[in-house]
């Protein structure tokens, strides 16, 4: 929430709420209030960047633009700043507090000349009563009027919008005629202003901070943080060009037994206009902890809410939303987030749909098996295909379930010449057959290549010897374009580094390359995948030119190794563990285990960008990734339990399930795989009913349940 010394004005927001603050940091958030999810793309830090952003605006260049409330190079005066949709921030300007305002508590409009328009609540010529500035793209800022506090208005907390009469309109919280409740006020391009209405306080409001938005009717939209007919929580209100004001709404219609208003309270921020020609905006506070809500109503007033905040998700939402050329709307909040400070220094995010899990199969450690490791594979007959690495004799498992759920043993491992322990994945050859490898067993108890047929028939393929052929396959096969399968090796080789090979389908083995520890690289500890260009990529755990926290490589089918890239153990991460995947960009897709891991973009010529580092909150530990239908990356941590997370090509990061370690299971070592369904599926190591792991389903639902408020009636959507 924004404090600010406002001479001869009621209090609207008492300190004490930043007390209450500290306390319900202890309370926990429950996400399962929330069905919409928030990415976090930029968090603030006060110097240089600014502190306490406010609503954005979408340019027509495609970068948004917004200012923060503190911050800057100025004394603390406040910014404006520019942000591109992967969360780069450009800062503008650093106001002075001088004759060009202080403190701008609202967000920007573009203009029909290309610049921005806004408001400062301070500063000015005229007692320090507030501004309207205009800036241009480059940071460019010029004055246009000074508020006196009296009948004009006094400390615009609101953003400006632009009428299709071409002059901008907005608020003032205080001065007007009637007591000092605020104003709406018509101001032209050259500065020019005319008040339209005063506020009383009463039914119709008071104290707008908002913005106002013109409806498609061509009147104009806004909120009161104070005022309305249900205990002063502010209101939603219309009003037209001429001045003439409606009510809408007043918020504080339900509250829950702590008292605080399910419906939301003190919209500080103002509404938008969505493309379905609803509008949505924020409150302040409401909601389940008082953290602020994100809302829906139409033009005649029937409010929908949308999402409850918590503390991790951002709090107090005072900038309002804005429909970006995605058909996303995005935000900020004032409080939240990872940045510096005993609340952090705000966020910005954007609103986008849910995933909902189903369990479809827990293990019980007997005939079953228990500890799938592997992702799973669906065969051409729809099911999907896997392994457990115990179980049964204790040498691990292959199994076959149905989407439903129905689970098939097709395979207990004896632990002898049909080797022990299958580590990972199955793939299905174009022959129709299962390929697969085994840590233990064999006839030299260093692993084996298996085939295993759709009913179950198993034919040992290979026994490693552990020598240059290598020793203990933990990564799965690949079937290459010429027919042969590819696959990386941990140990081994000539350097005990590990190797490539190339197997064919009736067994011949091919040792491609021995990797020595040094600049190539050590431990290969993932499969490889076979780029467009016909090569094969991968990753070493160790090794690399940079202290030895691996590398990306490029090998051709003949064994000619090329090092593509080698981990520093900083901000890109190290010792990468999960498989590469190649996106439809032609890039390659991955994920490092260093710290607390992150996922990585990189090019066929080695060009490296880190797309997002994992914390406590989002989880840690990913496993690899597979790219969705909808050109989104999914993947799974293990640490702490486990998530289920789906990331974009520029790097937003959306937590889609926490795992509980109960009957949905827990610890996900392995990628997902998305079904001819459309729906991804994946293993958990332990829990479930047996609590020896599970099968799970996700499926992304494209909307969830609202409660909706209609006639002062809560009732579900």
């Amino acid at each position: 929430m924004k404090t600010f010394s406002v001479p001869g004005r009621k209090p609207v927001l008492a300190l004490f709420m930043r007390l209450l603050l500290a306390a319900l940091l202890v309370l926990p958030t429950f996400g399962a209030e929330a069905a919409v999810v928030l990415t976090t793309l930029h968090s603030f830090n006060s110097f240089p960047n600014g502190e306490a952003p406010n609503r954005l605006v979408q340019g027509n260049d495609g970068n948004f633009y917004g200012t923060t409330f503190r911050g800057g190079t100025n004394v603390d005066n406040g910014t404006v700043f520019k942000m591109s949709t992967n969360g780069t921030l450009t800062s503008l300007y650093s106001f002075t507090g001088g004759n060009d305002g202080s403190a701008p508590a609202a967000g920007l409009v573009q203009g029909s000349d290309g610049n921005f328009y806004g408001t400062t609540i301070e500063g000015g010529t005229n007692g320090f009563n507030g501004t309207v500035f205009k800036i241009t793209p480059y940071g460019a800022l010029t004055s246009l009027y000074s508020f006196r506090g009296g009948n004009d208005g006094g400390f615009p907390a609101a953003a400006l919008v632009l009428g299709s009469d071409g002059d901008f309109y907005g608020t003032t919280t205080s001065g007007g005629t009637n007591g000092g409740n605020g104003t709406v006020f018509k101001i032209s391009a050259y500065g020019t202003l005319t008040s339209l209405y005063s506020f009383t306080g009463g039914n119709d409001g008071g104290d707008p901070y908002a913005a106002l938005v013109q409806g498609s009717d061509g009147n104009f939209y806004g909120t009161t943080i104070s005022g309305g007919t249900n205990g002063g929580n502010g209101t939603v209100f219309k009003i037209n060009p001429n001045g003439a004001l409606t009510t809408l709404y007043a918020f504080g219609t339900v509250t829950n037994a702590m008292g605080y208003p399910l419906d939301g309270a003190n919209p500080t921020s103002g509404l938008v206009q969505g493309s379905d020609g609803n509008f949505y905006g924020t409150t302040q506070k409401g909601g389940t902890f008082d953290w602020g809500t994100v809302f829906k109503i139409s033009a005649n007033g029937a409010l929908t809410s949308l999402h409850l905040f918590g503390f991790y998700d951002g709090g107090y939402p005072d900038g309002g939303l804005v429909q970006g050329s995605d058909g996303n709307f995005y935000g900020t909040t004032y409080y939240g987030g990872d940045g510096i400070g005993l609340y952090g220094l705000g966020t910005v995010f954007k609103i986008s749909p849910n995933g909902a899990l189903t369990s479809l199969y827990s293990f019980t450690g007997g005939n079953d098996g228990e500890y799938p490791g592997g992702p799973l594979v669906q065969g051409s007959d729809g099911s999907f295909y896997d392994t457990t690495s115990n179980g049964s004799t204790n040498g691990g498992t292959v199994f076959k379930i149905s989407p439903s759920g129905a689970l098939n043993s097709l395979y207990s491992f004896t632990g002898g010449n049909d080797g022990a322990y299958p580590e990972t994945a199955l793939v299905q050859g174009s022959d129709g057959n299962f390929y697969g490898t085994t840590y233990d067993g064999g006839t030299s108890n260093c692993g084996t290549v298996f085939k295993m047929s759709a009913n179950g028939t198993l034919t040992s393929l290979y026994s490693f010897t552990g020598g240059i052929d290598g020793a203990n396959p933990e990564t799965a096969l690949v079937q290459a374009s010429d027919g042969n399968f590819y696959g990386t090796i941990n140990y081994g080789g000539t350097s005990n580094s590990g190797t490539v090979f190339k197997i064919s389908a009736d067994g011949a083995l091919t040792s491609l390359y021995s990797f020595t520890g040094g600049n190539d690289g050590a431990n290969p500890g993932s499969s490889l995948v076979q780029g467009s260009d016909g090569n094969f990529y991968g990753t070493t755990t160790k090794g690399g030119t940079n202290g030895g926290n691996g590398t990306v490589f490029k090998i051709s089918a003949d064994g000619a190794l090329t090092s593509l890239y080698s981990f520093t153990g900083g901000n890109d991460g190290g010792y990468p563990y999960g498989a590469l995947v190649q996106g439809s960009d032609g890039n390659f897709y991955g994920t490092a285990s260093g710290y607390n891991g992150s996922v990585f973009m990189v090019s066929t010529n080695g060009v490296l960008t880190s797309l997002i580092s994992f914390n406590v909150y989002d989880g840690a530990g990913p496993n690899g990734l597979v790219q969705g239908s909808d050109g989104s990356f999914y993947g799974t941590t293990f640490t702490d339990v486990g998530t289920v997370f789906k990331i974009s090509t520029i790097g937003t990061l959306r937590t889609l399930y926490s795992f509980t370690d109960r009957n949905d299971g827990g610890y996900p070592f392995a990628a997902l795989v998305q079904g001819s369904d459309g729906n991804f599926y994946g293993t958990t190591s332990t829990a479930g009913q047996g609590g020896a792991g599970t099968v799970f389903r996700l499926t992304i639902v494209p909307e969830f349940q609202a409660v909706t408020l209609t006639n002062s009636t809560l009732r579900d959507c």
